[in-house]
């Protein structure tokens, strides 16, 4: 790999770990505010719709259609997932897929305030940097697919470390 490479990857590596930072932090923050629960779950998305006003019809129709029909199951979910989205972001595993899921959830959290009274475009420069993280594959540098990647070679399915 030439300097330059070398370079660019340590540079997205650090985008990789302030994002699973913010990931981590956040989901003490929703753990501690009790947003992991059927009742936190319902609430979250009462304040983001009707409280500010967010979310496109679409989005609000899809939101009423699966995910409030089983808030519990769901927090569970938003539990586990974006602490592994923020865990494999932070110590540069599967980088590429835990980027590709982070850019979801942070596209979903701009569709869920899009209209709304609060500033969308955090989301946005989240969403890109995710999958800047992710094209770079930057947890081959200060991260565990490094060790993956001498350990196995690249992957035969395509880049997931």
């Amino acid at each position: 790999m030439g300097q330059e490479q070398n370079t660019a990857r340590q540079a997205t590596a650090i985008l990789r770990i302030t994002l699973g930072v913010i990931l981590i932090v956040t989901w003490f923050k929703n753990l501690q505010d009790g947003i992991y629960t059927a009742d936190g779950i319902v609430g979250l998305f009462n304040y983001l719709f009707n409280d500010n006003g967010g979310g496109p019809a679409f989005y609000r129709a899809l939101i009423n259609g699966t995910i409030l029909q089983v808030p519990g199951l769901f927090a569970v979910f938003q539990l586990v997932g974006e602490l592994l989205l923020g865990l494999g972001l932070l110590v540069g595993l599967f980088t590429p897929l835990a980027a590709l899921g982070a850019a979801l959830f942070f596209f979903n959290l701009f569709l869920a305030y899009l209209g709304g009274n609060d500033w969308i475009w955090t989301y946005v420069l989240l969403t890109v940097s995710a999958l800047v993280v992710a094209l770079a594959q930057s947890g081959r540098a200060w991260g565990l697919d490094s060790l993956l990647l001498k350990r196995l070679g690249e992957p035969p399915g395509g880049p997931i470390w």
